[in-house]
């Protein structure tokens, strides 16, 4: 916009004759250039007025003298940034500034009514016209600008939060599953160390082979390595309900799918929730193409709304698909689909 300001000036210049309204012309450009640099924030005061007075000073004049009507365009662009840097443009305060940028033409023909002002109405119409469409279409686009940048910032942002969330619900996953299972198995080690020391000893082995598995896992989810496997964890489900005396019953298969980390993370969390807060006696698992369903007697609470199956929920639900829990007649179910 600075240039095109400069660019009115010189206009301006290659059409006035009077040596000091050159002067006037050169004077008034400076401001006026400096001013329309703020089209795109509030500009100060003083040089809003120092540039419109110049301007308007210059404009009236070209109108006295009866120069070449160019010099409108710089009041034109003075005014027309002025009133387009509000909130909200009113539109009658530009009809307003178009009656300022004219008012000398109309005070000029009412002196000298035997002389013909159109050219000098039309060009100072125009300018201004001109020098307002500009600004406004260069405020719209600067906003949208600013919109795409905010949509695109708070997009970022949301990105992070999620990544975030999601190492936080896979960290819960391992470390709550582990931390479990290792109290069940010290618990059972410290029964089974004065009558049987070499299954204590046993479980004590597992407990630490869990440790080092739990390790690399924790390692591998840092650097995003992590990958689990329905029948990985159904494997180790299985071998946790009978080292806790909890028949476990699996029924159908499911074959390989592009979400069998949701539902590995079902059987982990709900083999979880079972050991740590059910009095089971029997679970049953039932797989199918795209589902999952869990039953266990011994039915515990409702999952509480930040715990691992309802933080779990929302994931299935972002990857279109189902995730409910519930208990009815003392069976708690967990019933995961993807279609």
């Amino acid at each position: 916009m600075a240039f095109v300001a400069v660019g009115y000036a010189l206009i301006a210049l290659s059409q006035v004759t009077h040596e000091w309204l050159i002067v006037g012309v050169i004077a008034a450009t400076i401001p006026v250039t400096a001013l329309v640099c703020f089209w795109e924030r509030r500009a100060p005061i003083w040089l809003a007025i120092l540039a419109t007075a110049l301007s308007s000073v210059v404009w009236w004049a070209t109108v006295a003298l009866q120069e070449l009507g160019v010099t409108s365009l710089l009041l034109g662009m003075a005014v027309g940034v002025l009133l387009t840097q509000t909130a909200k443009v009113n539109p009658f305060l530009l009809l307003a500034g178009l009656g300022f940028v004219v008012a000398p033409v109309g005070i000029a023909a009412l002196v000298r009514p035997e002389q013909d002002w159109t050219a000098y109405l039309l060009t100072a119409s125009v300018a201004y016209a001109v020098a307002v469409g500009l600004f406004l279409l260069n405020r719209y686009t600067w906003n949208r600008y600013l919109e795409i940048d905010a949509a695109r910032r708070t997009g970022a942002e949301l990105a992070v939060a999620q990544e975030r969330y999601r190492f936080a619900a896979d960290l819960h996953d391992i470390q709550g599953h582990t931390l479990h299972v290792l109290r069940l198995k010290t618990q059972l080690a410290d029964k089974l160390i004065d009558r049987d020391p070499a299954a204590a000893h046993a479980h004590l082995a597992e407990a630490q082979a869990l440790i080092s598995e739990t390790l690399a896992n924790t390692r591998s989810l840092a650097f995003g390595e992590r990958h689990l496997v329905v029948a990985t964890e159904l494997a180790n489900a299985q071998e946790l309900f009978a080292a806790a005396g909890i028949r476990c019953t699996v029924e159908g298969s499911m074959p390989a799918t592009p979400n069998d980390e949701l539902f590995a993370l079902v059987v982990r969390e709900a083999t979880t929730n079972i050991l740590r807060h059910a009095q089971a006696q029997e679970v049953t698992v039932r797989l199918g193409e795209g589902s999952l369903v869990i039953t266990n007697d011994g039915s515990p609470e409702p999952p509480r709304p930040r715990s691992g199956l309802a933080r779990l929920a929302e994931r299935f639900i972002a990857a279109g698909g189902t995730l409910q829990s519930g208990s009815a007649s003392g069976v708690f179910t967990t019933a995961a689909t993807i279609s």
